[in-house]
């Protein structure tokens, strides 16, 4: 197969974002249509009549869409496929993707799934493709910035991975979900790894509750220990001793979640919940501790895309780094972690044209 760099012209700027009309999805479609002119996208989702209105609505020629179902998609075509649909659907996708000769890029795998998938690299090098996994914000841009610390440092032996959001919205009056049902689900119910004494080991779910003094204006939040991809990677990537990571819930809601699960409530229940209502008007901050070397990344909702803080750092990410790919920015090919193949200052740079920005 050839590599990625004898790509024509036509096909380098070609993408399939799969799960496209998703939450995510969207902010990587918008991304890609308003970073370059040349860029062409293919909205694949399961939910073809959705996806037929989304591609309708940016009235170009340059977004298309198609029916796709994520357990055996046709990729063909294209130059790179970015995968926003649920991790059990990763494997598959990264398969596919090596059938069609298409490099890959995805949201994360709560960890088993990462940890499955990174026994592709060989076949991915082999083809001479580029699969990089959990390239949203945490996982991704929290990688990044590891690795910035790490080199800042010249080593590392702890990172502490921290997310915290101020929703400026008046509290919703129904119980709903900022993000993929079953992903909270999964996160609150699976045990969490982490790394202790240079060891990977299980922890209770829902535990472990931390106070964090985040900047302004996201303020002092709590957050709880999930499970989580970085732990899959950074840990091996750094050969480091200690590894944690912990997001901030409110706990009215952890509780309610709780509640619901106790009294018999599947994925499925919390997945016909409605959507939160209203404009964005959220404040994210991701943070990593590498040694006491502390890097933020701060975002913000945009409201002209309707979409939160939260889903610009997950959904901006992918697009950038789909397009150092499709362009020969990033040529390092197999399955690779996000603090192994993206360029650092690039990368940041990319984020500060979207209105994110890296302090440290």
């Amino acid at each position: 197969m050839k590599d990625s760099t004898s790509l024509s012209a036509s096909s380098q700027r070609k993408f399939v974002v799969l799960g496209g009309c998703g939450a995510i999805g969207r902010v990587v479609v918008r991304d890609l249509f308003e970073s370059h002119r040349h860029n062409r996208i293919l909205i694949a989702d399961y939910n073809e009549k959705a996806a037929r209105a989304y591609a309708k609505s940016f009235g170009s020629r340059r977004v298309r869409a198609a029916f796709a179902d994520a357990r055996r998609p046709d990729l063909r075509g294209h130059a790179v496929v970015i995968n926003c649909t649920q991790h059990d659907f990763n494997v598959r996708v990264m398969r596919a993707a090596l059938q069609a000769g298409v490099h890959y890029l995805d949201l994360g795998g709560l960890f088993h799934h990462t940890r499955r998938q990174l026994k592709l690299h060989r076949q991915f090098s082999r083809a001479g493709l580029t699969a990089i996994l959990g390239m949203g914000c945490s996982p991704g841009i929290t990688n990044v910035m590891t690795r910035a610390a790490v080199e800042r440092l010249g080593g590392a032996k702890s990172v502490k991975i921290r997310v915290g959001t101020k929703d400026f919205n008046p509290p919703a009056e129904t119980f709903c979900f900022p993000y993929s049902a079953q992903t909270i689900v999964e996160e609150f119910t699976l045990t969490p790894w982490i790394v202790e004494g240079g060891k990977f080991r299980e922890v209770k779910p829902r535990t472990a509750w931390e106070l964090v003094k985040f900047p302004k204006p996201v303020g002092p939040q709590w957050l709880v220990r999930t499970r989580h991809s970085e732990i899959a990677t950074l840990p091996v990537t750094f050969k480091l001793r200690q590894c944690d990571f912990r997001v901030g819930f409110d706990r009215a809601f952890v509780g309610e979640l709780v509640k619901r699960m106790k009294a018999g409530w599947t994925v499925r229940d919390f997945a016909k919940l409605p959507a939160p209502r209203g404009k964005p008007n959220d404040y994210e901050i991701a943070r990593v501790i590498v040694d006491g070397l502390v890097f933020d990344c701060h975002a913000r909702a945009n409201k002209r895309w309707h979409a939160s803080a939260g889903d610009i750092d997950t959904g901006c990410p992918p697009s950038i780094v789909a397009q150092m790919i499709a362009t020969g920015k990033i040529t390092q090919r197999g399955v690779l972690a996000p603090e192994v193949a993206v360029p650092v200052e690039p990368f940041f740079e990319e984020l500060r044209k979207r209105g994110m920005e890296v302090r440290s």
